[in-house]
């Protein structure tokens, strides 16, 4: 599930969540507490799940990252029509960034520009 090595050493993990050095490898033989692993879980960009076995199951539902919470408490705020509206626009928008990325890609490849001397 993680997209590339991050290049953390457990300490930079253990400050970065606010866990004591050393917690981590003493979970060789402690299980660890639910909360802490949920935070290396987001910290990582990954799921428990994964954490916990290395591998990915579909049927899991991996926990929001604060980020997203704010995102969904914000759109929740809207009347449900709004709501609606709003992700339609959205999607919209997706759409055509999708659309002008890939018409940039051809540019990045060849070091070209669209720019009008």
């Amino acid at each position: 599930m993680l997209a590339e090595p991050l290049h953390m050493t457990f300490a930079s993990i253990e400050r970065e969540i606010g866990i004591g050095r050393g917690t981590i490898r003493k979970w060789d033989t402690n299980c660890p507490a639910a909360d802490k692993l949920l935070k290396v879980a987001n910290l990582l960009n990954t799921t428990m799940d994964y954490l916990m076995t290395g591998h990915t199951n579909s049927n899991t539902i991996s926990m929001p990252l604060p980020a997203d919470i704010e995102w969904l408490n914000l759109i929740h705020r809207l009347p449900e029509k709004k709501q609606i509206e709003f992700k339609s626009k959205m999607e919209g928008y997706l759409e055509c960034y999708e659309e002008s990325v890939a018409a940039d890609e051809p540019l990045k490849k060849t070091g070209t520009t669209n720019s009008v001397k």
